[in-house]
C-alpha cells in the first residue's frame, strides 16, 4: 500500500483518492436505493390505482434514472481535479447525460402512447387508433426529442445552431406548403380518431346525402361502403368540416315513419287502428317504444295519417317500411278505406 501511495502523481494523496471513491460509491449506493424505493415503495402505491399508466412510467424510468445518478456521482468526483484531459471527459459525460435524459423521455413517451392506446381500445372496442395513429405519433415524438437533444449537445460544444434552426424552419415550411392537402387530411384523421364521432361498423349519412357503413378509418381518408355496395373514399379533411349523422349512436335502433292519406269521408279511428294492428303484427317492429298512429293534418286532397314505430337495427328499417306499407294497403282495401290521391275538377263555363 505504501509503495502504491508513493507512486501517486504529485498533489494526489491517498485521502483524495479515498474521497473520490466514496463519492462514486455513494452515487452507486444512491442508485441502488432509488431502485429499491421504486420496486418496494412506489410499486406498492401504484398497485392501489386503477390505471396502469404509473406502472408503465416506473418501468420506463427506473434503470435510466439509476444510471443517471451514478453518472452524476462520477461527474462530481471528476470535477474535484484539474488534469490535461478533463475537458474531453467533461464533454463525454455531458453527452452521456443528455443521451440518458432523452432516452428516458423517449421511453416515457412510448409507454404513455401504449397506455393511451390500450385505454382507447378498451373503451371504444376498436384498435384503429393504436394501429394507425399511435405508431406515427411515437415516431414523430422520437424525432422531435432526438432533434432537441442533438441541438443541446451542439450548443454545448459551441457549434452554431441558429443557422441549422433556420434551415430546418425553411425546409419545414416548404414541405408544409407542398403537402398542404396531405397534412390537412392527416390532421383530420387524428381529429376523427381522437374525437371518435364514428367507429368502424357505424352507419353514417353525410350532409350531401351519401349513406353507408364505415369500413376503415385511415390516416388520409375514411372508406365507407354505401347502400349500393360501392366503396366511397372520403378525405378526412372533408369529414371534419361537414355535417354528418351517425345512425348507430346512441344505439342501432331506427325510427320508421309511414305517412298515408285517406279520403275525407273515411273513418279516421278505424284507419289508425288498422295501422297499429299492422305494426303489432310485424315481429321486427319494437314494442318499446310502442308504435303510435297520429292524425297529422287536413291535406288538400286527403286526411294525412302518420304511423311511427322503431326497428331494432337500422339495417331492418327499409324491409320493415316495405312490410308496413304492404300490410296497411291490404288492410285498408279489406276495410273499404280509400287511399286518397290528388284530384282536380275542371268546370267548363
Amino acid at each position: 500500500m505504501s509503495d502504491w501511495v508513493r507512486n501517486l502523481p504529485a498533489g494526489l494523496s491517498s485521502q483524495e483518492i479515498l474521497i473520490t471513491l466514496l463519492i462514486v460509491a455513494g452515487a452507486w449506493l444512491a442508485s441502488r436505493l432509488f431502485l429499491t424505493f421504486v420496486d418496494q415503495v412506489a410499486r406498492r402505491w401504484t398497485r392501489r390505482t386503477a390505471s396502469l399508466m404509473d406502472d408503465y412510467v416506473l418501468d420506463a424510468i427506473r434503470r435510466p434514472v439509476a444510471a443517471l445518478i451514478v453518472l452524476l456521482g462520477v461527474c462530481a468526483a471528476l470535477h474535484r481535479y484539474s488534469f490535461r484531459f478533463r475537458g474531453f471527459f467533461d464533454g463525454l459525460l455531458f453527452v452521456t447525460a443528455v443521451a440518458l435524459v432523452f432516452y428516458t423521455l423517449v421511453r416515457v413517451l412510448g409507454v404513455l402512447l401504449r397506455w393511451y392506446g390500450e385505454r382507447i381500445t378498451l373503451e371504444k372496442g376498436s384498435d384503429n387508433l393504436s394501429r394507425e395513429v399511435l405508431p406515427l405519433a411515437d415516431k414523430v415524438g422520437k424525432v422531435v426529442l432526438l432533434t432537441i437533444g442533438l441541438l443541446i449537445v451542439l450548443d454545448h460544444f459551441k457549434v452554431e445552431v441558429r443557422s441549422i434552426l433556420v434551415t430546418l424552419g425553411v425546409g419545414s415550411l416548404a414541405i408544409g406548403l407542398a403537402l398542404q392537402e396531405t397534412l390537412a387530411n392527416m390532421f383530420g384523421g387524428f381529429t376523427i380518431m381522437l374525437d371518435r364521432p364514428f367507429r368502424v361498423g357505424d352507419r353514417i349519412q353525410l350532409s350531401s346525402g351519401e349513406t353507408g357503413d364505415v369500413q376503415e378509418i385511415g390516416i388520409r381518408s375514411t372508406r365507407v361502403l354505401t347502400l349500393e355496395h360501392n366503396l366511397l373514399v372520403i378525405p378526412n379533411a372533408h369529414l371534419v368540416k361537414t355535417l354528418l349523422t351517425n345512425q348507430s349512436v346512441p344505439d342501432e335502433r331506427a325510427r320508421v315513419v309511414i305517412e298515408v292519406g285517406i279520403a275525407y269521408d273515411a273513418d279516421v279511428a278505424r284507419a289508425k287502428a288498422l295501422m297499429l294492428e299492422t305494426a303489432a303484427a310485424d315481429p321486427t317492429a319494437l314494442r318499446e317504444p310502442p308504435p303510435a298512429a297520429y292524425f297529422r293534418e287536413f291535406g288538400d286532397s286527403a286526411l294525412r295519417l302518420t304511423l311511427v314505430c322503431h326497428a331494432a337495427d337500422f339495417r331492418d328499417a327499409l324491409p320493415l317500411r316495405d312490410r308496413l306499407n304492404s300490410g296497411i294497403h291490404a288492410r285498408f282495401k279489406e276495410a273499404g278505406i280509400e287511399v286518397a290521391y290528388p284530384t282536380r275538377r275542371v268546370h267548363l263555363g
